[in-house]
């Protein structure tokens, strides 16, 4: 007859054996609670970085029906008025646009009707352009001449210490003066 195998003699498991089991699987269910809190958190602030990065693309270019501020720029008549955080268009059509920061929000108001272009956008500043008489590029003193305006936008993705800023910028050819 065949007698099944022992290990030393032994039929069952102690009770320090079994200690020792279930310690190493606390052990190792730590360390694998921890990889995977550690793998949202990356995944959480890549996230927050995209999104922040979106959002100034957004703004600069559009969103489906939303026209960007470079696109309006570009087709703008002229710069009506322009600050160091707003900047005003004429449009062929006649109507104004208006790009303002509130809060965290680059706004666009066309014809009356404000809309949200980007957020979480922290910072814009707008310059503009022309050409003097031997067709170098300076800064203009008066927007109503301007042919170039750039933008800049300031965007901040994730909270406290791991808060990453990014500048964007980009610029447009103006229809003023053509």
């Amino acid at each position: 007859m065949h007698k099944p195998l022992r290990s030393f003699g032994r039929r069952g498991v102690t009770l320090v054996e079994l200690v020792v089991g279930i310690a190493v699987a606390g052990v190792l269910a730590l360390i694998t609670a921890g990889l995977f809190k550690a793998g949202l958190e990356s995944y959480d602030y890549s996230y927050r970085q995209g999104y922040s990065i979106f959002a100034a693309c957004r703004g600069f270019a559009g969103n489906g029906s939303k026209v960007g501020l470079i696109w309006s720029a570009q087709e703008a008549k002229a710069v009506s008025a322009l600050s160091a955080s707003s900047l005003a268009l004429l449009s062929p059509s006649g109507t104004a646009i208006l790009y303002t920061l509130s809060g965290n929000e680059l706004r666009q108001t066309n014809a009356g009707v404000q809309e949200l272009q980007a957020k979480p956008v922290t910072a814009v500043s707008f310059d503009y352009y022309n050409l003097d008489s031997q067709e170098r590029i300076m800064v203009s003193t008066a927007p109503e001449a301007a042919t170039l305006v750039t933008a800049r936008l300031k965007v901040v993705a994730g909270y406290g210490a791991r808060a990453k800023t990014y500048n964007f910028m980009s610029g447009a050819r103006l229809h003023n003066n053509q």
